[in-house]
């Protein structure tokens, strides 16, 4: 029997777990759906069927996927938690075995050597398969039809350990280009990997770093690949020993591997940035330009200097949309510009220009709320420098905004943003549907949910 929730602010209001499984294939609609939507919003998140202990963090809930069916104007929904080992696990059990990382080595007996599988944080298309991601284990391949879990993907048994939550699609070759970090006996190596449009993979290599930190994401260009290491630095021997596993240590300063994608380990430059007490969860995306690699991210650039600043885990420091650009030829960093003032995170660009010159960027922001918690939708034109808001105001909360073109042809930004918005009077979220060229204009649709879907990371859009 599954027990009272502890008291906890990740098991509150828009963190708090859904328990139901469901298919809905009538949905109130404000507003009109437009025609040109006929595919699906797939949505991943942390939603946790047990939990360990009081010490709960959200990002140890296990996935759920929330998928919108969009054909010709109309709308269904249908949502599925990923049948993972530790979810069977505990299901059969009917009570939490996983200590998460505050638990660490609290774990049941029962599976005190298996890591937690929980694949909750993004989910691609690609190769014809869906997958389910997280950083620090293998993909799952979900059915996109009815989401059933298909099990484990190892691409063939090519991929031994652990796969990036953030994946990048060459949308000219079609090639997957990704990276495993997260590995226990290798502390001092990344593995970086290409899969072609099918989703074999044609490269592996083992490339040595400066040193192990939270790789949550990178960014490619035309011809490179670039891994920015920011100081909160991983340790296993200071995890066994009870002490985390993440400790900022701004000293080491910040690294930029950049690496040419059809290269070997023996070709990556580091570009040392000294003293650079910065953090970069996401990166936006990034392209070459005369000569040189313009790369831009949500970048924390105030943390304290103190190697305490990140053991309280559930303090969030304010990022900014901000572009660095290096001399890939003199090997340099050349310059570091905040572009805007408004703190926000989860930055999306229009798939279709990954890798190439991009204008439009869209962030989740915070403008009336706490950070760490989202009020707003933000869109920035890069081309002319403007900018546009849609405020939903003190009680209604964004998530990741999901950028579908109009149609295949379509320009650059010319198309729709898909937004999850929780409504904290209600208890429940609205799918919002933005023109994406006018965000700060009235919504083109408002899908109704009738429950709540709990605050979550990264989806994509699968065109039918």
């Amino acid at each position: 029997m599954a027990k009272p929730l502890p008291s906890n602010k990740f098991l509150k209001g828009i963190f708090a777990p859904w328990c139901a499984e469901s298919n809905i294939n009538d949905l109130t609609v404000i507003g009109e759906i437009p025609q040109e939507l006929n595919g699906t919003f797939f949505r991943n998140g942390p939603n946790p069927q047990y939990v360990f202990s009081e010490n709960y963090h959200f990002f140890e809930g296990d996935g759920m996927i929330h998928a919108l069916h969009f054909k010709d104007g109309q709308v269904s929904y249908q949502n599925r938690w990923i049948r993972t080992k530790k979810f069977n696990l505990e299901r059969e059990a009917r009570r939490s075995l996983f200590a998460g990382f505050r638990d660490f080595g609290k774990s049941d007996p029962l599976v005190q050597n298996m890591r937690a599988d929980t694949v909750n944080t993004n989910i691609i298309w690609h190769g014809g398969k869906l997958l389910a991601l997280q950083e620090s284990t293998l993909p799952y391949q979900i059915n996109p039809n009815n989401l059933d879990t298909l099990g484990i993907d190892t691409f063939a048994g090519q991929l031994k350990n652990s796969m990036t939550a953030h994946p990048k699609i060459d949308p000219i070759s079609g090639e997957l280009i990704f990276y495993s970090y997260i590995n226990p006996m290798e502390t001092t190596h990344i593995y970086y990997y290409v899969a072609d449009k099918q989703g074999h993979i044609t490269k592996c290599e083992k490339i040595e770093i400066p040193y192990l930190s939270l790789l949550h994401d990178f960014a490619i260009t035309k011809d490179f690949v670039i891994f920015p290491l920011f100081p909160l630095v991983c340790n296993y021997e200071r995890m066994l020993a009870g002490n985390g596993f993440y400790q900022w240590e701004p000293e080491r300063g910040a690294y930029f591997g950049i690496l040419p994608r059809n290269g070997t380990s023996n070709d990556v430059v580091w570009i040392h940035v000294a003293d650079a007490a910065y953090l970069a969860i996401h990166s936006v995306a990034a392209y070459q330009e005369d000569g040189m690699i313009v790369l831009d991210t949500m970048l924390t650039d105030n943390i304290p200097v103190s190697a305490n600043g990140f053991k309280d885990d559930t303090k969030v420091f304010p990022a900014y949309l901000t572009r660095w650009i290096f001399d890939v030829k003199d090997k340099s960093l050349v310059s570091k510009t905040q572009l805007d003032h408004i703190v926000g995170e989860f930055p999306r660009i229009d798939d279709r220009f990954i890798g190439n010159k991009y204008n439009h960027v869209y962030i989740a922001a915070t403008l009336h709320a706490e950070y760490g918690l989202f009020d707003a939708i933000v869109h920035y034109n890069l081309a002319d420098d403007t900018q546009q808001i849609h405020d939903f105001g003190v009680g209604s909360m964004p998530v990741e905004p999901i950028f579908v073109p109009r149609n295949v042809n379509a320009l650059e930004g010319d198309g729709f943003l898909l937004i999850y918005v929780y409504r904290e009077k209600d208890k429940r979220s609205d799918l919002v549907i933005l023109d994406a060229l006018h965000i700060d204009k009235e919504p083109v649709a408002i899908i109704q949910l009738p429950h709540r879907v709990p605050f979550g990371f990264h989806g994509s859009w699968v065109s039918r």
